[in-house]
């Protein structure tokens, strides 16, 4: 791949899945590393370099003293990168940030989680029993906030044997403080309001058992929301299930089938089973080879429970795919100004009949012998199984021939595509 002459580093990422998009970044090495991130539907090297209308990063772009580095690190379908590049603004508030050159955070409907992130939050509430400097304080077992505004995401509510175990670890100890109950204060989630418990409910429900009844004190490790991230509402799930398990006391640890729910949920708002952010949640529980392809079918049978007609034919005959084919087409099909040489068309196999473009081919290069069609490009779809089926088996074969028979003594390269034929329907689900 060729870059510009200013691009001195590049990090480009293997794209083992010919993906349709991938979220890049440009980083100016000769001014403190300010950066310019973005997406685009295409693939590294195929002449798109970016899309910035901002002033000050065209100067420096352009001038000759300064050194960048180019990084492509995500790859995935358009949507996806559009969420994970609008992730990557929003964090940095790119917009208002003197770091950046981006006018703007971007946007996208989807959302994906920032695994990485809760994992941290996690790790450094298991490790340190406490969050920037939040440390836990006592208050007693009756006194945490009721039931109702508990968060729990396992399959089950409660396991009453996890329950006993703990009970009786309590009863032997004669104390509490082995265990902890974990909140977020005035948090909005779900569209309510209040203090939610993300970890600990199992230690409360066996305090509750126990010989101290709910006088007993916990303690309790109460974070204002203000305090975190903007963490969305997954992220809150994703992060009760992370505090699971804990390393001092027996933990109810959280089980395959709770692990694919959490997957399954981000494939029905918009994930790809091979996205980065599933793969990070297999890996923070150091799943080996054979758990990791079963939680990915049990992922699989929630998700078709869920979303059983998953996949639709794509239409390139209408809406946005119509708009974003034609603006190819444009820019592609010859004309007496645009001397691309190409005769460029988008059909459904369904309706192809190519005599009307055949007979407009050889009158054209009748009438513009100095501006001759030297290639026939046709992108194809298919309207719906069975059309395809029908292409393959009878239609493709006898096209191809006797189009060639014509074309070739007149120097005319025939070229056919097929274009990405389904997408999940759900793909745009926020």
């Amino acid at each position: 791949m060729k870059l510009p002459k200013q691009i001195v580093e590049s990090d480009i990422k293997y794209d083992g899945n010919n993906s349709e998009a991938f979220v890049y970044k440009f980083i100016c090495l000769t001014k403190n590393n300010k950066q310019y991130g973005g997406y685009h539907k295409g693939k590294p090297g195929d002449g798109y370099m970016n899309s910035s209308k901002n002033k000050e990063f065209a100067k420096d772009w352009m001038n000759p003293k300064n050194k960048w580095r180019y990084e492509v690190n995500t790859y995935g379908d358009k949507e996806y990168c559009k969420s994970v590049e609008n992730r990557m603004l929003e964090d940095a508030n790119a917009k208002d940030s003197p770091n950046w050159y981006n006018d703007h955070n971007g946007g996208s409907k989807l959302k994906v989680i920032r695994t990485k992130l809760v994992a941290s939050i996690a790790r450094e509430i298991t490790k340190n029993k406490s969050y920037k400097g939040i440390t836990p304080t006592y208050i007693r077992v009756k006194d945490i906030p009721g039931k109702s505004s508990r968060l729990q995401i396992r399959e089950f509510t409660l396991d009453p044997s996890h329950v006993t175990k703990l009970r009786n670890i309590i009863n032997d100890k004669q104390s509490l403080d082995h265990l902890m109950w974990v909140s977020i204060k005035n948090r909005t989630y779900k569209g309510q309001t209040g203090e939610i418990g993300v970890d600990g409910n199992h230690s409360i429900e066996s305090a509750e058992k126990s010989d101290f009844g709910g006088e007993g004190q916990m303690p309790s490790l109460r974070i204002p929301n203000e305090k975190l991230p903007n963490l969305t509402d997954d992220e809150i799930d994703l992060l009760a299930m992370m505090l699971n398990p804990r390393t001092e006391n027996p933990t109810l640890e959280t089980d395959f089938p709770t692990i694919a729910r959490m997957i399954s949920n981000q494939r029905i708002k918009g994930l790809d089973s091979n996205s980065k952010e599933i793969q990070e949640i297999k890996d923070f529980y150091h799943l080996t080879t054979s758990q990791k392809a079963k939680v990915s079918k049990l992922a699989n049978d929630m998700y078709k429970e869920q979303v059983p007609n998953e996949m639709t034919w794509i239409n390139y005959g209408a809406g946005d795919e119509k708009k974003e084919v034609d603006e190819i087409i444009s820019d592609e099909h010859i004309t007496n100004d645009n001397r691309t040489g190409i005769w460029s068309k988008c059909y459904s196999t369904a309706k192809y009949n190519a005599w009307s473009d055949l007979h407009d081919i050889i009158n054209w290069n009748i009438d513009n012998p100095h501006n001759k069609i030297h290639t026939y490009r046709v992108r194809f779809y298919h309207a719906d199984k069975e059309y395809k089926k029908l292409w393959i088996n009878d239609r493709k074969l006898k096209n191809e021939k006797a189009i060639d028979k014509l074309l070739n003594p007149n120097n005319i390269t025939r070229k056919w595509t097929y274009l990405k034929e389904t997408r999940n329907k759900l793909k745009n689900v926020a």
